[in-house]
């Protein structure tokens, strides 16, 4: 924290403004979120955004790449002159482990990351959520209820509205769209997994599909 007080009153010397997220370091969805949701906050303003990969740990790192590639959005790396151990360990208080005093920088090669479409991600940040809350999986009419909310193509009528023989072959016809358009990929790329019970089915988020879920930037 000292460490951070000290580049925090160095940078606003230069008249450069700050904005602090505190966030465990260690705890990689954390980091990717809060990153993530930093990112697309800024895009939205029209603000250019780069991400330095190098100013951390390794996990913390490799958070950070992941989220700014997801995005689209560059990531360099800041090489270190020296460190701060042996003779150039008095410098540890100003420098860090890392000193750089050059300002040798390096953008990194920007990946493209296959992702669900908005829609799926947006399934996955809702089952995200929940889990995080302790709630049960989402089942088939949690998800046309959600996918009624967003205003997805095809979900513009929820089956209670309907009446007798209307609504059964509504409630099925969004059914087999669910699984056809969304489940059956999700399934396939292991982010989610489905369990039926009688005529209804449960989903629950994985952990690959948590890192989705807290990379896309939808999670406050």
């Amino acid at each position: 924290m000292n460490y951070t007080q000290k580049v925090t009153a160095r940078l606003e010397e230069n008249k450069i403004p700050i904005q602090f997220h505190a966030v465990d370091p260690f705890d990689t969805l954390e980091v990717m979120k809060k990153v993530s949701r930093i990112i697309v906050k800024e895009k939205e303003k029209g603000n250019n955004v780069y991400v330095n990969m190098s100013a951390c740990g390794r996990k913390t790192a490799f958070a950070v790449t992941i989220a700014a590639m997801f995005h689209d959005t560059a990531a360099y790396y800041v090489a270190a002159d020296s460190y701060a151990t042996g003779v150039n360990s008095i410098k540890e208080s100003d420098h860090g482990m890392s000193i750089v005093e050059s300002g040798n920088i390096e953008l990194l090669q920007q990946f493209r990351i296959m992702k669900p479409d908005d829609t799926n991600i947006a399934l996955l940040a809702e089952l995200y959520r929940r889990k995080s809350n302790g709630k049960p999986d989402m089942k088939s009419d949690d998800i046309i209820d959600f996918f009624y909310r967003m205003n997805v193509h095809g979900f513009d009528v929820k089956p209670e509205d309907k009446r007798g023989m209307d609504r059964s072959k509504l409630k099925r016809a969004l059914l087999n769209r669910i699984n056809r358009m969304h489940l059956e990929g999700l399934e396939k790329q292991k982010y989610i997994e489905k369990k039926k019970v009688g005529k209804e089915f449960f989903v629950t988020i994985t952990d690959a599909g948590s890192h989705i879920a807290c990379v896309s930037g939808l999670i406050d």
